[in-house]
């Protein structure tokens, strides 16, 4: 009898394991892969019909995050990604409406972790001139808002205006 249970438990989890599997592999295959940058950021920005600016900001850990104005006042974060099988651009935070600026939290592929910052008139060392000239934009590491952080460390290594 208690056999009986144990095997039943065991094949539960490998049908849990088994679905997992089969879930994860095809997101994967969805993602739809190009040989450069540019004809990746060309089909992001008709698929995610853009009207605004992009600018390409390259972390400190070496990511490349899209900084992106979708259409007048709508922002949202994008990440243009390497891998074996070519470059693939994919949003990795939703659309955020803006008057007088906006921070939000935000994780990479890699689970890396960083807090984006939208502010008008900004003068600080820490912040960049966004390309369409109506934000400065900072990338600190980490999830400051949630975890309260005063100390914020800038995460970006350079930036590269891609659309305006």
């Amino acid at each position: 009898m208690k056999v009986e249970i144990i095997i039943r438990q065991f094949m539960v989890i490998l049908m849990v394991i088994a679905i997992f599997f089969i879930s994860a592999c095809s997101e994967k295959d969805n993602i739809a892969h190009f040989s450069s940058k540019e004809e990746t950021l060309e089909h992001f920005v008709q698929n995610e019909n853009i009207k605004g600016n992009i600018d390409l900001i390259t972390t400190t850990n070496d990511e490349s995050l899209l900084v992106i104005q979708s259409s007048g006042n709508i922002y949202f974060v994008g990440e243009l990604v390497e891998d074996k099988e070519g470059y693939y651009a994919k949003r990795i935070s939703d659309n955020v409406e803006m008057t007088i600026g906006a921070s939000w939290e935000l994780n990479t592929m890699n689970k890396n972790e960083y807090t984006i910052f939208f502010e008008k008139n900004k003068e600080d060392a820490n912040y960049i001139h966004f390309s369409n000239g109506e934000y400065d934009i900072s990338l600190v590491e980490g999830h400051t808002i949630s975890e309260n952080t005063l100390a914020l460390t800038s995460a970006i290594k350079e930036v590269e205006t891609v659309k305006d």
